[in-house]
């Protein structure tokens, strides 16, 4: 029976369920075609494989040979160097018979790692010593275990036509080695590999056929076909993506019809911009006009804003709101959390006030939470079915049951990835029934301040549009920013010296914690903790208030309000401050713990502060409650080197990976196994505008032609609920 990639693994020689079972846990490996994309993490250059009487004194080779022992002895120390080696001799014997000794520096656990019996290829320089020769510290590749039945004439075959091997990422029970077996053994029992991408692709893009692609990335001859494999193998990856991201937008389309929200003239959208107290920055200005094409198109908006903190992305959404109210339609925006949607509202409130708000003729602005009363929460349900409120902000609320609008034209989403599909979906879907065939859509503007970098953003949001704000408001300073360890106590104590002078100008300053209360499993400042601490000890003088996620809303605004009107000085807090937030008093942001925080959470805590113009501070203190690892310092050390959040995102996407930055469910890139969004921005962009022409022209890849781009867009995407794990939609 010819063995097919959708087989569980278990369908290899070999492979039984104690196997399967470290494949799958170890490494989400549970059929054929998932071990065929666990791909390579480099590949070892065997270079010329040599027997012992061959090689020359002081050039590199590679020897192939069957380890007989270990032995490991301390070198004491000795002239210049100051502390005590262990010296691990390893021998090994050749086919011939011919013995070579490989020598290692502190790694005692080679001794387990390559047991006696292990058939390795060593490659390093060859030298002589006491008449024997040897490698040392050379690179090693486990081929397999005498036991197994490979010896080393079985081993030398394996490389005589084949110099590269890959190595794989590995967990314990499942080495390299084991992986490359299992992986040989594939391709040996399944048919050549069948071709998706149209002829014509390929050609203009100088891609190889799929199966030599296969193949060739997990036993190359050499570098030159690993190169040639990775770049097709990227490209199917990316251009299928974004073939099912543009799918479903053209289907999204085609079911629905866009409304009219284009601008204007003299109303209330063009009024609010005119009678603002300073003038837009060029950013702003663009994003409005991209917006205003969009609000006046035949087609619904489906736009990403993406700003970095204080870029003004507040501005253009409420500008895009008022289109929608100039057009007698309401606009609603939501977002993740009371605290945020509380301060949306009172900055939404604000930016009206010339316009009248609340008041006979003027905007009508609501606010709705899971706090609201429910006295206030039927008035507001009722004026927005019968349409007496034009502008509503919420949190998760306004997807509850009960919430409908008489005629919603435009939907804005703050801090986006924070949703799902589905709940944006939710909230364009409450609407009067329009009873056509195909009903209008409102208008979807997503936001977010966490920068993207380029590439992660054309591929997380591949169906959105994307507006970047890159400006940054005149006025606003660059954010001091220092980074503090426990070898300078001295600078705690100063720092506190620094914030009372500042309450004594009328400045205010953020106090950030890791935890709520204190954990036995995880060091760290609590909030509580710190809170009595700042109060009672260190700053008995002034008022330092508290706010966390398990007090009550009551309770947090109160200590928020007092925050805002300066009755406090110092606000402890955990991150629920972390967005939307904005007290222009506060000059001093202070992160306890700030190896515990990544690199984005750092960027929107600091973001906090230099609101209100002047000079602000931020100060980092890290290692003081627990170790601070190398990553975790190169990460401080970012943040403290520049505000700019893009450049911080580059950093983040350099040293966590794409994956992480979101995690899984939000990363877009779960279905990624090769491509590398730090290193394959070009074919991003070119796989994006290829999958947007070709949808444009064949929406459902019904041509002639498209049969297997649509069977592989099926296969990876074909559920609409994969999307849901993209936060795009």
């Amino acid at each position: 029976m010819t063995l097919r990639l959708d087989d569980p693994v278990t369908a290899l020689p070999g492979v039984g369920a104690a196997m399967s079972g470290r494949l799958a846990d170890g490494l989400d490996i549970h059929t054929v075609r998932d071990l065929l994309e666990h791909y390579p993490r480099k590949y070892h250059d065997a270079g010329d494989v040599l027997d012992l009487s061959e090689v020359r004194e002081d050039e590199p080779a590679t020897l192939i040979g069957e380890v007989l022992g270990w032995e490991t002895r301390r070198l004491p120390p000795k002239g210049s160097r100051r502390r005590a080696l262990d010296l691990t001799t390893g021998r090994a014997r050749q086919a011939s018979g011919a013995v070579f000794t490989v020598t290692f520096f502190n790694q005692r656990w080679r001794s387990s790692r390559l047991p006696p019996g292990t058939v390795a290829a060593f490659s390093g320089k060859v030298t002589r010593f006491k008449h024997e020769l040897q490698l040392k510290s050379p690179d090693v590749q486990v081929l397999g275990r005498v036991a197994s039945g490979l010896d080393t004439d079985a081993a030398a075959d394996r490389l005589a036509h084949q110099r590269l091997l890959a190595v794989y990422p590995a967990v314990d029970g499942l080495p390299s080695f084991k992986l490359n077996e299992l992986i040989e053994t594939a391709l040996e029992e399944l048919p050549p590999f069948e071709e998706w991408l149209p002829d014509a692709v390929r050609a203009e893009h100088g891609l190889i056929e799929l199966d030599p692609a296969v193949r060739g990335i997990h036993q190359p001859p050499d570098l030159e076909t690993t190169r040639a494999a990775r770049t097709r193998l990227v490209f199917d990856e990316l251009f299928a993506l974004q073939l099912g991201l543009q799918r479903r937008r053209a289907r999204s389309e085609t079911a629905t019809v866009g409304l009219d929200n284009g601008p204007v003239d003299a109303a209330r959208a063009s009024t609010f911009v005119e009678r603002l107290p300073f003038a837009p920055t060029g950013a702003q200005n663009r994003a409005l006009a991209a917006l205003g094409e969009d609000l006046g198109g035949p087609r619904p908006m489906h736009r990403l804003l993406q700003g970095d903190v204080g870029s003004g992305k507040t501005l253009v959404a409420v500008w895009a709101m008022l289109c929608a109210v100039d057009n007698g339609r309401q606009a609603a925006l939501m977002v993740p959390t009371e605290v945020l949607a509380e301060q949306h509202h009172r900055t939404i409130a604000e930016l009206l006030a010339p316009l009248g708000v609340n008041v006979l003729d003027g905007v009508r602005v609501e606010l709705l939470t899971s706090s609201t009363a429910t006295t206030q929460r039927r008035r507001i349900l009722g004026e927005l079915l019968t349409g007496e409120v034009d502008l509503i902000v919420g949190t998760h609320a306004l997807l509850e049951e009960g919430v409908r609008f008489a005629d919603l034209g435009v939907v804005v989403i703050d801090e986006q990835h924070r949703f799902g599909v589905s709940q944006r979906v939710r909230l364009t879907d409450k609407t009067a029934e329009t009873g056509t065939a195909r009903p209008a859509a409102p208008d979807v503007l997503v936001m977010t301040a966490t920068p993207i970098p380029r590439s992660l953003a054309l591929t997380l949001y591949g169906d959105l549009d994307v507006t970047v704000l890159d400006e940054l408001p005149p006025g606003r300073e660059p954010i001091t920013t220092q980074l503090i360890t426990p070898r300078q106590k001295e600078r705690r104590e100063r720092l506190y010296d620094f914030l009372r002078e500042q309450a004594r100008a009328g400045h205010r300053a953020y106090v950030v914690c890791p935890f709520v209360e204190p954990s036995d499993a995880l060091a760290g400042t609590a909030a509580v903790a710190e809170h009595r601490r700042l109060s009672e000890e260190v700053f008995p003088d002034l008022d330092v208030e508290l706010v966390h996620g398990r007090l009550t809303p009551v309770v947090k605004e109160a200590a928020m309000a007092s925050f805002r009107t300066g009755d406090a000085q110092v606000l402890v807090s955990t991150t629920v401050i972390e967005v939307g937030v904005d007290v222009p008093e506060a000059t001093v942001m202070v992160i306890e713990d700030a190896e515990r925080f990544g690199i984005s959470q750092l960027h929107q805590l600091r973001g906090r502060v230099g609101r209100g113009g002047g000079r602000s501070f931020c100060v980092l203190f890290a290692g003081w409650s627990s170790e601070i690892t190398p990553e975790g310092l190169e990460r401080l050390e970012a943040v403290a080197a520049t505000t700019d959040g893009f450049e911080l995102a580059e950093v983040d996407l350099a040293i966590r990976g794409e994956g992480q930055l979101f995690g899984r469910a939000q990363s877009g890139t779960a279905d990624l196994k090769l491509a590398e969004l730090r290193y394959d921005a070009e074919a991003i962009v070119l796989t994006r505008e290829l999958a947007r022409s070709l949808i444009r022209r064949d929406p459902e890849l019904d041509e002639p032609g498209h049969a297997g781009l649509r069977a592989e867009v099926d296969r990876r995407y074909g559920d609409e609920e994969a999307f849901e794990a993209l936060g795009t939609g």
